[in-house]
């Protein structure tokens, strides 16, 4: 048999390996796929969902300020630990960061929780920040674990002064008048109600007319 002939029977054999070594490699390349999504859907279930802590100031409330540490997103974190760039520290010498749930961190904190910390009003602090003696670009590293024992790291920016000059205004005052207002007007209309009215016999007699 010459090598011509070899040649031509060899080639569809050949052929025939090499697309049954290429359909294997994918046939274990997608059941590997799909396995891993597998097991991340389980973490997932599991866990609850994926945690996000955050640290930011509570500005809703100026010239007041406070620290807020919440977890925002949708499953508990564990072992949560804080570093900052600078230190917080309020006008009167107060450092927040060396509190002890910043420096020993926090065990856990469950979906939609938070921590709040005043810290102080922004017309103390500005004037600090000015002259140099607090800090104010401050940086926040926090480290977590999900459910699972995956870990997290996020970083966030802290930057009082860029509040300045923000005016809020305080609409509590007339929310409590016009609840007054309300309760006012409802107790005169139960004042105004007749005694017929009040004791459901019906209000005025409405009996058949006798005639003169």
């Amino acid at each position: 048999m010459d090598l011509v002939t070899l040649s031509q029977i060899a080639n569809p054999i050949l052929q025939t390996i090499f697309i049954a070594v290429i359909g294997l490699g994918y046939y274990y390349t997608i059941r590997a796929t799909w396995a891993t999504v597998g097991e991340m859907r389980a973490e997932h279930t599991a866990g609850g969902g994926r945690p996000l802590i955050t640290v930011s100031e509570d500005y809703a409330n100026l010239p007041n300020i406070s620290l807020i540490v919440q977890n925002v997103g949708g499953g508990p974190a564990k072992d949560i630990s804080f570093e900052f760039s600078d230190p917080v520290e309020s006008s009167d010498g107060l450092i927040l960061s060396d509190l002890p749930f910043f420096e020993e961190g926090l065990n856990s904190l469950g979906p939609g929780a938070k921590i709040g910390c005043y810290w102080d009003t922004l017309d103390n602090l500005l004037p600090l920040i000015k002259e140099g003696k607090i800090a104010s670009d401050i940086t926040v590293t926090v480290r977590y674990k999900d459910l699972n024992l995956n870990p997290l790291e996020h970083d966030w920016d802290i930057n009082p002064r860029l509040y300045e000059g923000i005016r809020n205004v305080d609409y509590s005052g007339m929310t409590d008048l016009v609840e007054v207002i309300d309760r006012k007007i409802s107790d005169d209309a139960i004042g105004d109600a007749s005694p017929q009215d009040r004791d459901g016999s019906g209000g005025p007699n409405t009996g058949r007319r006798t005639s003169p």
